[in-house]
């Protein structure tokens, strides 16, 4: 019978050490989220490089597929890899854990649309938009003012932090993020000089 507890204790201890981890992690991103090198890379290949991470991550629901839809050597922007990798993958795994089995997440990347440029001289020379698009029941309006503040999350067991680590890193390299939601599922833009 000891044995019995022993091992229901180790496996709460572990579960929960995992889970402290992840929370650390997460929180240590959201801490030092700033532009540490600017180097050009290719929009595409971030987000090629993300989908793979996604499909291989343990929170992967299962029946959730994702189509990349990003030529490469076309789009081309300047920053942090790292942090936008980051960014895009925190899009991505929401995105998959949003949608029902059987569904599919879009990734996609093309020229912002003039809508999304107006809004300032940071976009003087145009700007490049990466779209994250998911399958789900949508954002009710009651929480789309709070979905980018620090710890505010609506996943039993989240962090809050995913989507505050997006903004911040997005805000880090001068671009802007667009949230377009309803019944039929939610896409966030990501657009940046």
């Amino acid at each position: 019978r000891t044995n019995d507890d022993d091992k229901v204790l180790t496996n709460l201890v572990m579960r929960e050490s995992d889970r402290l981890s992840r929370l650390l992690s997460e929180f240590l991103d959201f801490a030092r989220v700033r532009v540490s090198r600017r180097t050009p890379m290719d929009l595409a290949r971030v987000g090629a490089g993300a989908v793979n991470l996604a499909l291989a991550h343990p929170d992967r629901p299962e029946g959730v597929s994702v189509r990349c839809e990003a030529e490469e050597g076309v789009y081309f922007v300047e920053g942090d890899d790292d942090l936008l990798h980051r960014a895009v993958f925190n899009l991505l795994l929401n995105a998959m854990q949003a949608s029902p089995a059987g569904s599919v997440v879009t990734l996609a990347v093309g020229a912002a649309r003039p809508d999304q440029l107006d809004v300032g001289s940071t976009f003087v020379h145009g700007g490049a938009a990466l779209s994250v698009t998911d399958a789900g029941p949508g954002i009710p309006p009651e929480l789309r003012d709070r979905l980018f503040d620090p710890f505010f999350t609506t996943k039993v067991g989240g962090s809050g932090l995913g989507l505050a680590v997006v903004q911040r890193a997005i805000d880090a390299h001068r671009g802007l993020v667009f949230l377009d939601t309803g019944n039929d599922g939610t896409c966030f833009t990501i657009v940046l000089p």
